[in-house]
């Protein structure tokens, strides 16, 4: 199904330099905290907030489609939004996807850019030292060490600070150091 608003509040980030906008979607009695990113693969991600917790992640495919085929995610999704034999309606996938793509944002702004430690919170699938949301310092490796940073950092690293961090993960042959307290530390400092 084509998502009209991602394609919208993409082009609306575009200006503001922002690749990941936070937002919350109401549909019917369930709650989401949603992230959009647009760091390396773009993705869709809906951490539910109610009693029923669950996290669900979608591809955006090329022309801001989803996939109307929930698969795994079918029977969560059901459990969060209680549109089983409590409604007694089935839950249509493709219903569900126009609900969704008209509660969620078009205009993207500022204030609603992630820090790192709510992108942790709201992205179960980001496994790497999920205790340490915090940029910390880089570690740089000699090259003649033989070591380098794991493809699980340099995932984390692309997602909490970004495609110019992970550059510079790649470039410097340097692991991204995490905490689990707020150091203030910078990337671009370090």
């Amino acid at each position: 199904m084509e998502m009209t608003s991602l394609r919208l509040l993409h082009r609306s980030m575009i200006p503001i330099g922002s690749d990941m906008q936070q937002f919350l979607v109401t549909t019917g009695a369930a709650s989401f905290d949603c992230l959009f990113s647009t760091r390396g693969d773009f993705v869709l991600t809906l951490t539910a907030r109610g009693e029923t917790r669950g996290f669900f992640r979608f591809d955006v495919l090329p022309g801001y489609r989803i996939r109307d085929y929930l698969g795994d995610m079918y029977s969560d999704l059901v459990a969060v939004l209680r549109s089983d034999g409590t409604s007694g309606e089935p839950l249509k996938p493709k219903d569900f996807l126009a609900q969704l793509n008209q509660a969620i944002p078009t205009q993207a702004t500022i204030r609603a850019n992630p820090k790192p430690s709510e992108i942790v919170r709201l992205r179960p699938d980001i496994i790497e030292e999920r205790e340490k949301p915090y940029f910390n310092a880089w570690i740089y490796w000699k090259e003649d060490s033989g070591r380098r940073p794991s493809e699980e950092n340099q995932h984390k690293t692309l997602l909490l600070l970004g495609p110019e961090a992970a550059r510079h993960s790649r470039e410097r042959n340097a692991s991204s150091r995490w905490s689990a307290t707020d150091t203030g530390g910078s990337w671009q400092a370090s």
